[in-house]
């Protein structure tokens, strides 16, 4: 009698575990989903929408992921969790990043904070793909794409006129066609890659359920999950082929290229590698495995030169941004901190010229860049050389890892992301960072016996000491939640503060400004518009702080322009001068600078200087034709008239 009411309490136990183990992996799933569709997210009561939406949904959608973490761990969640070598270097490589931006900023930038958030996120994706749960891998994999096939399909409605673009080309969630066009390219490779692999089984028909085949009857939903993803993914890639070309960025082109060619690949190496060896076919298939490559060869190098004629002028302004960048990196070789890469940027580029080194040609194509458009060279810049080898130390084990897991789709979206971080800045946007903590958490997780919940032994070192991130995600998280509101309702105010500024109101709108900086004090935009309220008011003091906080992360020339106004209001001629010499040598081909200077000189008695200074604006010829141009020389024309006059 006692042995079947233990059966029975066993029975009983073991159902509420699996419930509870249901009910925890819908949970999970849920989180998960939340934070991988952060990518949509555009909150129109904020300032800064497509950017700050995106901020808070992922803030709140980790915090809610850390709640269910708990629960999770309780429940027996990472039975083959191991902490392996690339989660000790991205807990190093984020260590490094936080310590060196506290040394010279003396508090948590912006992406400091997401930078950290993402890792936590990273950390919960390794613990709850552990689990082996078919319903959170299925849900994540499906939310990947998905994101790839609405954004292309929002794109084709940009496109068509059915809605607006905040670009004159196609942007779909982001702010600009290149990240849009970087998102896309990064899912096409992982949807290109499930239906090549999956088109055998796909085109196979099902075979009929009945009363008298059970085993059918269990088999029946998977094959229908694997028909209906099928589906999607062919959806996606045919989207993602009907607007890649649209949005006109080589970097995407490239990285979908590359991604794509790797899974390929993989395909191709998976196919034959049973049946035949390399050496075997190529002594079969000689002429084919020489004329082959070498046709590749001569494709890709015809490719590369039909892409830089396309956008000449960009990319001679890339490859020139890259050089002032890798001599940021001597100068600062062990990192100006997170968030600060346009200050140390620009100090190098309005030295170079300065310098007299710089040609005709750099002149022309030099710009205030506010990224690298190489993700590599500016981690470098802003966290120092053995940062970003530990980071890429990472990348490679992460890459190696899903290899050998079999995990070769979210390896060749991984692919297509470092192909494009590499000629555009993805790692600068929140989308793609979550991204990437996503498809490295895919490509780490032990893809082998994926369906089954092994009961195996907890391994030495290993299982529970990692969850000891859950505890320390938690207070952090629950810690940033109240200065989380702060952020929130800056934003919220900054929308109606900056209406207040446009409308000429600059007494109240300084006074929202000034209540508002705390938070806010890494937005560029919002740093101009308080400098220029300031400047307004005639407060040149107070402007000039905030100024100089803003040249400190962005390397804008207009921040230099309006330095050299205040100075020269406050009467401080020699500040003023310096201050507009260096938005000169920043960008040289702009004119208004010299038209600044001229008038600096005007005011200040320097006849000559004032006449050669409005020389140079009325003989160069500007790089963009315009009204205000015109207007700048019509008025020095005046002014030197007058002088000759006198």
């Amino acid at each position: 009698m006692k042995t079947s009411e233990n059966r029975l309490k066993n029975i009983f136990s073991a159902v509420l575990n699996l419930q509870g183990r249901r009910f925890m992996d819908i949970l999970v799933a849920i989180t998960i989903v939340l934070s991988l569709c952060t990518v949509f997210v555009i909150n129109n009561n904020l300032a800064n929408s497509i950017v700050s939406g995106k901020y808070f949904w992922f803030y709140a959608s980790v915090t809610l992921l850390s709640a269910a973490a708990i629960p999770a761990a309780i429940t027996g969640r990472g039975e083959r969790l191991s902490f392996k070598v690339p989660d000790l270097l991205i807990l190093l490589f984020c260590a490094a990043a936080v310590l060196i931006t506290l040394n010279h900023t003396g508090r948590l930038t912006n992406k400091c904070l997401l930078l950290i958030f993402a890792m936590f996120f990273y950390y919960y994706l390794r613990i709850f793909f552990a689990g082996k749960s078919k319903l959170i891998y299925r849900l994540c994999c499906i939310t990947f794409v998905i994101t790839g096939l609405a954004e292309a399909v929002w794109g084709l409605i940009q496109l068509y006129g059915f809605t607006s673009s905040p670009h004159k080309i196609i942007t779909g969630s982001f702010f600009n066609p290149g990240p849009y066009s970087g998102w896309l390219a990064m899912i096409f490779p992982y949807a290109l890659g499930y239906v090549i692999f999956n088109y055998k089984t796909f085109k196979r028909k099902e075979p009929e359920v009945t009363q008298n085949s059970p085993e059918l009857a269990r088999r029946s939903p998977l094959l229908s999950f694997n028909s209906l993803f099928y589906v999607l993914n062919f959806a996606t890639v045919l989207c993602i082929i009907f607007i890649l070309p649209s949005a006109k960025s080589r970097a995407s082109w490239l990285g979908a290229l590359g991604g794509s060619a790797f899974v390929g690949i993989m395909y191709f190496v998976s196919s034959y590698k049973k049946k035949i060896t390399f050496r075997n076919y190529f002594r079969k298939y000689r002429a084919r495995m020489i004329i082959l490559p070498a046709l590749a060869v001569i494709l890709f190098a015809v490719s590369m030169v039909g892409l830089f004629l396309m956008k000449k002028d960009s990319a001679l302004g890339r490859a020139f941004t890259w050089k002032i960048a890798t001599q940021t990196i001597v100068k600062h070789p062990f990192g100006v901190g997170l968030g600060n890469f346009g200050g140390s940027y620009g100090d190098a580029q309005a030295e170079y010229f300065a310098s007299g080194a710089g040609s005709e040609s750099e002149e022309y194509i030099a710009g205030g860049v506010e990224y690298a458009f190489n993700d590599y060279l500016q981690i470098c810049i802003e966290t120092g050389i053995i940062p970003v080898l530990v980071f890429l130390a990472f990348v490679v084990c992460v890459l190696l890892a899903g290899i050998r897991n079999k995990n070769i789709l979210p390896v060749g979206s991984l692919v297509s992301l470092l192909i494009f971080a590499s000629m555009s800045y993805p790692f600068n946007l929140l989308p793609f960072v979550i991204a990437f903590a996503f498809l490295s958490a895919l490509c780490i997780a032990d893809n082998n016996n994926r369906n089954l919940r092994d009961k195996i032994p907890y391994p030495k070192f290993a299982v529970r000491s990692f969850l000891i991130i859950v505890p320390v995600s938690i207070v952090f998280a629950s810690q940033f939640s109240i200065l989380n509101f702060q952020f929130y309702n800056a934003y919220k105010q900054w929308k109606n503060t900056n209406m207040l500024y446009y409308q000429n109101r600059n007494e109240e709108a300084a006074k929202e400004y000034a209540a508002e900086y705390p938070c806010l004090q890494d937005e560029i935009r919002f740093l101009f518009e308080y400098a220029a309220c300031l400047s307004n008011l005639k407060q040149y003091g107070k402007s000039n702080e905030i100024l100089y906080r803003a040249i400190q992360i962005n390397c804008d020339p207009v921040f230099y322009n309006m330095l050299g106004t205040n100075y020269q209001g406050q009467k401080e001629y020699e500040q003023a001068e310096q201050s507009l010499k260096k938005s000169i040598n920043l960008v040289p081909s702009r004119l208004y600078p010299h038209y600044l200077l001229a008038k600096l000189y005007h005011e200040m008695g320097l006849k000559d200087r004032a006449e050669a200074e409005a020389n140079i604006v009325l003989s160069k010829a500007p790089k963009v034709k315009s009204r205000a141009v015109d207007e700048m020389r019509e008025e020095l024309v005046k002014l030197i008239t007058d002088d000759g006059n006198k």
